[in-house]
């Protein structure tokens, strides 16, 4: 034993250690220094490790998104200089910015990876010293809202009965389910959920394009082909899917049906224009989503499917949100995968349907992030759907409870094409089956999406005046 005498031990062979209880002079406070450092270290240990499995039972999404999450800038020149561009770029070369990109008619993104040693904090001073801009602000990044285990098993539900449609105003007679001959369908549960078989005895739906801006959509898969209209990258890539997660969303919405493979669509005739907004670590930028929401009404896109989020505000993002809002656009994203309560954009934009996950029994999904934000909820356990490689694949989150709310979106429209996006918005919301307290609540919005009764409140508009009810009132989206 190091650093002690020998005479302290006595070793016999074939015997048990014997200590020699005569110790050295001094040594007993050394024993209990080291036995109490011992004690404490242990104690450390074990609480280091409880805090470690606490830390790692929490969804990951809980750590992103700080105030370091961006690696551009986005800048709003003052509106003079908008009217020169050659002085604009002058000035803009003379303060060190050497490579811009116009995002939106005044927004410019700029790439820090052109800057000489200076922190990403110094660089936003100098912009904003400059007195060249209007805003400045980090170009921030997004998550997609998609948990990790995609294995999960899928678990048959047992239909509920008595749900409340007293306030609906259609013919509530029981409506015809219709079954899909898909050879998948059976592992589809989620459209029984949300009352997709019996609305299909109303509408299939029609042509209505719904912009995915997502990962990419791989339009070569069997029960997606003919139903992806052209493709726009706005991050100069490859326009393939290369991740899967856009893939597996269009698939919820517009999947081919009835044509016995794979699964069926929410929208038998709905078309997807796909939107390339990330990259190729899949993580997307506010400044490739505006320019994507721009060309999206260029493109005759009637709904927005955004499967991502953040924590952080963005002015340029708020300004796109309701610049498309205003050209008719019906904006649905995921309420967040963070499983606590925390504000998300862009469903915490106004108008904007905030979509949060239940799972099998209609409870809440553990990583469905709570607030003010979420609108209503689908289910977002074991989504059974297209996946790359002319695959097929169950997955959990956020971002596929958010497509049904897009693929019931396209099917109220086909109803009623003259209704305005925020009367959309409006028949969804107010024909959810409540869940939890009473009302409006911070897990599940206004309840789970019913498909069945928001086409037939949108049918029953026909020929009418619309006067759809607004107690859908005093809360921010």
């Amino acid at each position: 034993m190091a650093g002690l005498p020998n005479q302290m031990f006595k070793i016999h062979k074939g015997k048990n250690l014997e200590i020699n209880r005569q110790k050295p002079e001094g040594k007993s406070r050394a024993s209990v220094f080291c036995c109490l450092s011992s004690f404490l270290y242990a104690l450390f240990s074990s609480f280091y490790i409880l805090v470690l499995v606490f830390c790692l039972q929490l969804p990951a999404n809980c750590f992103q998104n700080n105030n370091e999450d961006y690696d551009s800038i986005i800048v709003h020149p003052k509106k003079q200089l908008l009217r020169s561009p050659r002085l604009l770029n002058r000035l803009m070369y003379r303060n060190g910015v050497q490579t811009f990109a116009r995002i939106a008619d005044n927004a410019f993104v700029i790439s820090l990876d052109e800057d000489n040693g200076s922190t990403k904090e110094e660089k936003v001073a100098s912009l904003r010293k400059s007195g060249l801009y209007d805003l400045v602000e980090p170009d921030y990044k997004f998550s997609l809202d998609e948990e990790n285990e995609v294995s999960r098993k899928y678990v048959r539900v047992k239909t509920h009965k008595n749900l409340d449609i007293s306030s609906v105003t259609f013919d509530a007679n029981e409506a015809k389910e219709i079954t899909p001959n898909d050879k998948g369908f059976s592992a589809q549960y989620y459209l029984r959920e949300i009352n997709a078989t019996k609305a299909w005895d109303t509408t299939v739906g029609s042509e209505l394009l719904v912009g995915v801006l997502d990962t990419g959509v791989d339009e070569s898969h069997p029960d997606l082909a003919g139903k992806v209209i052209g493709g726009i990258n706005l991050n100069n890539q490859d326009l393939r899917d290369e991740i899967g997660h856009g893939t597996e969303v269009s698939g919820i919405i517009a999947a081919n049906t009835n044509n016995t493979q794979g699964i069926a669509g929410i929208g038998w005739n709905t078309k997807i224009v796909s939107m390339r907004v990330t990259d190729a670590a899949g993580q997307a930028r506010v400044s490739t989503v505006v320019s994507a929401l721009n060309e999206a009404y260029k493109r005759g896109v009637k709904v927005v499917q955004l499967s991502l989020s953040t924590n952080q505000f963005s002015q340029t993002f708020k300004n796109a949100i309701e610049e498309a809002q205003s050209k008719g656009i019906l904006i649905v994203s995921t309420g967040g995968n963070t499983g606590i309560e925390e504000v998300r954009y862009p469903a915490a934009f106004d108008g904007v349907i905030g979509v949060g996950a239940v799972d099998e029994s209609r409870e809440r999904e553990y990583y469905s992030t709570q607030g003010d934000h979420v609108s209503i909820v689908a289910p977002g356990a074991s989504i059974y759907t297209t996946s790359l490689k002319d695959g097929y694949n169950s997955v959990s989150g956020t971002s596929f409870a958010a497509p049904q709310v897009a693929g019931a979106a396209a099917l109220v429209w086909s109803v009623a094409p003259d209704l305005t996006n925020d009367q959309v918005r409006d028949i969804l919301l107010q024909s959810a089956d409540d869940l939890g307290d009473s009302g409006k609540d911070k897990d599940y919005g206004y309840g789970l999406l019913n498909i069945q009764k928001a086409v037939g409140l949108a049918k029953s508009s026909l020929g009418n005046t619309l006067e759809i009810k607004s107690w859908i009132k005093n809360f921010k989206e």
